[in-house]
């Protein structure tokens, strides 16, 4: 069966993107809803990107989930006891520390909705994902430039690469390919950047994207390829979050450390699961 794709209408950013700046905005929102707060893990499941959010309504997000089924037992410890059901997923790229979780959460969790860009790649587990995103008639979402996803009233994804979801041809570098988007709740904010490069952060830098946050997730686990200074600069992160494991890639790499302000790095691989408490005003940091 072929599964069925959701269309957004599109907010160009050159004349939205004025999110609420008054906060009195939101307590309406928060009334109704049992915490004020987005969580954020970043979960330590080596080297590879999973990362979970759960709104103040109560969403459960799902942004890629490793080289393997380790993610399954994290999705144990974070999700509410008994909860089965992760409304939006999204992959990144289909490189496999990426996407082998999620055949795995596919199998055991009901997904409401998925976003992935169409891009020509042929490995067995990428091409298994995509088998059970049809068998299960997952709705698929495309991600494009401009396009705003309301995960709650709140909570809001903002797309800012891919320009288009489908790439006629695939990049050189598949990493490429991957979807950069920023997490708003209120006037705090999480950048996303996959295994973006630096071409990319730099097409950010030459369009005006809106990229200041107070996270940054950092590009492919902080590769020589990514994190340029000025990029850095422009995001202005007070967090820096690097996903990383044991390897033989020289992940993170000297230079995409020395872009970053020391203090403000964290990594899955010395901290474990990174957990944090997004408020419409401020990010909190948990300790383990």
């Amino acid at each position: 069966m072929i599964p069925k794709e959701r269309k957004y209408s599109k907010v160009w950013y050159l004349v939205g993107l004025l999110v609420a700046g008054n906060l009195a905005v939101w307590s309406a929102v928060f009334a109704s809803a049992s915490v004020d707060y987005v969580r954020f893990v970043a979960l330590d499941i080596g080297q590879g990107d999973a990362l979970y959010f759960r709104t103040p309504g109560g969403a459960d997000v799902l942004v890629d989930g490793g080289p393997g089924d380790s993610v399954l037992s994290k999705l144990g410890d974070v999700m509410p006891l008994g909860d089965r059901t992760i409304e939006f997923v999204i992959l990144t790229h289909p490189h496999a520390d990426h996407v082998a979780g999620l055949v795995e959460v596919l199998k055991r969790y009901e997904v409401k909705e998925i976003m992935f860009a169409e891009v020509e790649y042929t490995s067995a587990t990428y091409v298994k994902f995509l088998d059970l995103v049809g068998e299960k008639n997952i709705r698929i979402v495309r991600p494009a430039l401009g396009q705003r996803i309301f995960l709650d009233e709140a909570t809001v994804l903002d797309i800012l690469y891919p320009v288009s979801g489908r790439f006629e041809k695939a990049p050189k570098d598949i990493n490429d390919s991957s979807i950069v988007a920023r997490l708003s709740l209120g006037q705090s904010q999480v950048l996303l950047t996959g295994d973006a490069g630096k071409d990319i952060e730099e097409f950010l830098l030459r369009a005006g994207l809106p990229l200041e946050s107070e996270i940054l997730k950092v590009g492919h686990h902080g590769s020589r390829h990514s994190t340029g200074a000025e990029f850095v600069e422009r995001v202005s992160p007070e967090y820096n979050l690097i996903s990383v494991g044991k390897n033989s890639y020289g992940h993170p790499h000297q230079d995409a450390l020395e872009s970053l302000r020391e203090e403000q790095i964290l990594r899955t691989d010395k901290r474990g699961d990174i957990r944090f408490r997004i408020y419409p005003d401020r990010v909190e940091l948990l300790e383990n």
